[in-house]
C-alpha cells in the first residue's frame, strides 16, 4: 500500500486547510452532495454529485466523453521525490466514447515510484458499481520494450477492464503514487496537458513544494478564460507553497491525421525548479561519464579500425562498426539512473548488443580513441520540445562530432543497422542536447538539403508506329530514399523483391509491362541503391480527334513518380487544417524522360509549364525538343519543410491537384 494512514492523514489536513482558503467556486468544486458511501456489494445507492448533473448530451452535443472533474495533487519533497493523488470522473456520452474507455491504462516505471489504484467505480442512475481491480485488472510490460528490442522489467502498464460499461454511465477512480526517485536528484519538474480530444469540464492540478522552492512555470497555447490560477503559503515548522491551476469548460482538441502529438498543440503546464537546459547537459555529462573508460581490447579494435585511414574513414568505420556489428538490443538494467544511464563501454563491446544509451555511449568512446571530440547527445525523436522550461524529457541518445568550439559538426546514430545516413531523417528537426556543460543548450537537429535526399528516373524510349511506347527505365536513389528502398527490400525474398519494383510503376499505369529487372544488392552499403529494367506499355495513342492526329500519356506526367512522393504527399488529404501537417521528410524527385518517335511527328501539342517555387516545395517541369523526332521532359520536385503550417497547407493541396490533372493531360500530336 502505497498511502499510509500518516499520507492519508496529510492529505485530509492539506485538502480541509485548501478549502478553508479557496472556498466555493474554487479548489475542489461541490462535492456537498456526494455523502458518505455505503457498500453493498457489488453496487449501492450513491448522491449523484451536482457538477455530474450538467454533463449530458445537451451540454456537450459533440462530444463522445468528457473530463466532468479531476482533481489532481502532488507534494514535493526537497529532493525531488512526491507523493500523489489523482481523482477523475469521465462522463460517457456514446459509443465511440464507449470504446475508448472500455480499457483504462496507467504506466509506472518501477524504478522510481509505485502505483496503487485505489478505487475504480462506475456510476449510473444513482447508483455506484464497484469495480473489482484485482479481477478485473492485470499488469504487463510497456509496448514500448518491444517495438524498441529493449526488454524494461521495471516498465509496466495496469490495466483495468470495466465491463459492462454503457453510454450515460461516469467512471470514477482514484489513483495513488509515490515517486521515491526522481530522473534528476534535489529538481522537481513536469508537465502537463490541460486539454484533451475529449472536453474538460473541470481540472485542477496543484503543486505543494517547500516553501522556498523556485519553481518557475508556463502555460503554453493557453485558451482564453479557461485556466486561473492561484498560490499560498502553508505555515508551520515546514512552511510549503502551494500552486494550483483551474481548467475550467476547456474545449476538446479535433485530430487531424498527420497532426504533432498533443503534448505539441494543446494548452498545457510546464513546471520546473532546473535553472537552464545546460544543467540537464551537465547532469547527463556526468551521468556518462562514469561509463567511457575504454579497456585493452576496445583499444585494439579502434586502432584496427582507423588504421590508415583519412578522418572521414575513420569516423565512418567507427560508425559503421558500432552500428552493424552491436546489435540494437538489451535488457534495461541499469542501476543509478535507468532509461539514461549507459551501461560500460567494455560491456557493451564484449556482449555486442546494447540499448540506444549503451551503443552512444560506445561510439563515443570509441571516437575519442581516435582523436575526435565527441559527446553523448539527448534527443527528443519525433518530437520538439518547449524550450522556456527546462524538462528532461528526450526519449533517445546519439552522438556528436563536435568542433574546436563544442560545436556540432555531425551527428550520428548507431541504432540503424542498414542506413547508411549518419543521421536517420527522421531525427531532424527534432529537439537535442549535447552532454557538454559548457555548449549544451537545447536546438534542432538540422533538416536535411532536399537534394541529399533524391530519387532520380531516366526513361529512354521510343513511340512506335502501332502506338507501343518501349524502353528503359534506370532509378538511382540517395539518402532516405535509399535508406526507404534498402529497408524494404532486405527482409524480402529475390521474388518479392521484383514483384515490389513492379508495383512501383504498375500502380501508376495499368498495363506497363516491366521486365529485364536488375537491382543493385540492398546489403552492400558502399554504393547507392539503384534499379532498372525494360518496359512497353500498350494503346498510350487515344482515338485521334480528327484524321491525322493523336494523343500520347508520357511515363513523365505520373501523377507521383517517387516513392517518397506516394508515401509522404498522400498526407495531405484533407481540405483545410487547424494544426501543422508532419510530413517528416525532405527530398528531391527528378524523372528525366527521353522520348523519341518511329514516324516523325509534324507538331507536338505540349501542355502549359508552370513553375512553383515557395515556402515548402519547389516544382518544375520542363520540355526540349532537342530535334522534329525527340522531345525531352524534365520534371523536378524539391519539398523542402518537414512540417507544413496551416497557413500553406493549400499549397499542397493545390499542386497535387495540378498534379492529377497533369497525369489526365496528354500530349498532342499532329502527324506528318
Amino acid at each position: 500500500m502505497i498511502a499510509t494512514r500518516t499520507t492519508r492523514l496529510l492529505f485530509l489536513l492539506l485538502f480541509t486547510f485548501i478549502t478553508l482558503i479557496f472556498p466555493f467556486g474554487g479548489w475542489a468544486g461541490d462535492l456537498s452532495r456526494s455523502g458518505p458511501k455505503e457498500y453493498q456489494g457489488d453496487s449501492h445507492k450513491t448522491l449523484t454529485p451536482l457538477f455530474l448533473e450538467q454533463i449530458n448530451r445537451s451540454t456537450y452535443p459533440y462530444a463522445h466523453a468528457v473530463l466532468a472533474q479531476e482533481i489532481e495533487h502532488l507534494e514535493f519533497n526537497a529532493d525531488g521525490s512526491r507523493i500523489s493523488q489523482d481523482d477523475v470522473y469521465i462522463t460517457i456520452l456514446d459509443e465511440e466514447g464507449k470504446r475508448n474507455h472500455e480499457v483504462l491504462s496507467f504506466h509506472v516505471n518501477k524504478a522510481y515510484g509505485k502505483l496503487e489504484i485505489e478505487l475504480c467505480e462506475i456510476i449510473r442512475t444513482g447508483k455506484s458499481h464497484l469495480v473489482d481491480i484485482a479481477a478485473h485488472s492485470h499488469e504487463e510490460a510497456a509496448a514500448g520494450n518491444s517495438r524498441s528490442n529493449i526488454y524494461n522489467p521495471l516498465q509496466k502498464v495496469v490495466k483495468v477492464f470495466l465491463p459492462g460499461l454503457e453510454v450515460g454511465d461516469t467512471i470514477h477512480y482514484r489513483l495513488n503514487r509515490r515517486q521515491f526517485k526522481p530522473i534528476i536528484a534535489d529538481q522537481i519538474y513536469g508537465s502537463i496537458l490541460g486539454q484533451y480530444d475529449i472536453p474538460i469540464h473541470s481540472y485542477i492540478f496543484t503543486v505543494t513544494t517547500p516553501a522556498q522552492t523556485p519553481l518557475k512555470w508556463l502555460i503554453k497555447d493557453e485558451i482564453e478564460s479557461c485556466v486561473t490560477f492561484r498560490q499560498s503559503r502553508l505555515p508551520g515548522k515546514r512552511p510549503k507553497t502551494i500552486r494550483s491551476w483551474t481548467f475550467s469548460q476547456v474545449p476538446q482538441i479535433i485530430p487531424e491525421p498527420g497532426m504533432p502529438s498533443f503534448r505539441r498543440v494543446a494548452m498545457r503546464l510546464l513546471y520546473s525548479t532546473l535553472p537552464d537546459w545546460p544543467a540537464i547537459a551537465a547532469w547527463y555529462d556526468d551521468l556518462a561519464a562514469k561509463k567511457l573508460a575504454a579497456g585493452e581490447e576496445l583499444k585494439k579494435k579502434v586502432a584496427e579500425l582507423i588504421a590508415g585511414k583519412s578522418t572521414e574513414e575513420k569516423m565512418a568505420n567507427l560508425f559503421y562498426y558500432v552500428a552493424r556489428e552491436i546489435r540494437y538490443l538489451g535488457v534495461s538494467g541499469e542501476s543509478e539512473r535507468p532509461g539514461f544511464e549507459p551501461h560500460d563501454v567494455n560491456l557493451t563491446f564484449e556482449r555486442r548488443h546494447g540499448v540506444c544509451r549503451d551503443k552512444a555511449a560506445l561510439l563515443v568512446s570509441m571516437l575519442r580513441l581516435a582523436g575526435f571530440k565527441a559527446a553523448p547527445v539527448l534527443i527528443r525523436v519525433g518530437d520538439k520540445l518547449d524550450k522556456e522550461i527546462p524538462l528532461p524529457y528526450f526519449n533517445h541518445a546519439i552522438v556528436a562530432v563536435l568542433d574546436d568550439d563544442g560545436q556540432a559538426l555531425h551527428f550520428l546514430d548507431p541504432t540503424s543497422e542498414t542506413s547508411r545516413q549518419f543521421l536517420p531523417d527522421y531525427e531532424r528537426e527534432c529537439s537535442y542536447l549535447i552532454a557538454d556543460s559548457l555548449n549544451g543548450d537545447l536546438a534542432l537537429t538540422p533538416p536535411v538539403p532536399p537534394q541529399e535526399n533524391s530519387f532520380i528516373l531516366d526513361i529512354v524510349d521510343k513511340l512506335s508506329s502501332d502506338g507501343v511506347l518501349s524502353g528503359s527505365i534506370t532509378v538511382s536513389c540517395t539518402g532516405f530514399n535509399d535508406t526507404m528502398m534498402r529497408s524494404i527490400m532486405m527482409n524480402q525474398s529475390r521474388k518479392e523483391q521484383e514483384n515490389f519494383l513492379k508495383r512501383l510503376f504498375l500502380s501508376q499505369y495499368s498495363g506497363l509491362e516491366l521486365d529485364s529487372l536488375n537491382w543493385s544488392d540492398p546489403a552492400d552499403r558502399s554504393v547507392n541503391f539503384t534499379f532498372s529494367g525494360k518496359f512497353s506499355v500498350s494503346a498510350l495513342i487515344s482515338a485521334p480527334t480528327k484524321p491525322g492526329n493523336g494523343r500520347l500519356q508520357p511515363l513523365a506526367f505520373m501523377e507521383k513518380p517517387g516513392l517518397l512522393d506516394r508515401w509522404i504527399l498522400k498526407k495531405a488529404d484533407m481540405i483545410k487544417r487547424r494544426y501543422p501537417l508532419k510530413l517528416g521528410y525532405t527530398y528531391t524527385t527528378i524523372l528525366r524522360e527521353h522520348l523519341s518517335f518511329s514516324k516523325l511527328p509534324k507538331t507536338l501539342l505540349l501542355p502549359k509549364s508552370k513553375a512553383s517555387d515557395n515556402e515548402i516545395f519547389t516544382q518544375t517541369i520542363k520540355f526540349t525538343q532537342e530535334k522534329p523526332d525527340k522531345l525531352l521532359i524534365e520534371r523536378r520536385f524539391a519539398l523542402k519543410k518537414t512540417e507544413v503550417e496551416p497557413q500553406y497547407y493549400q499549397l499542397l493541396t493545390s499542386m497535387q491537384n495540378r498534379n492529377h490533372k497533369r497525369s489526365l493531360t496528354p500530349i498532342g500530336i499532329e502527324w506528318q
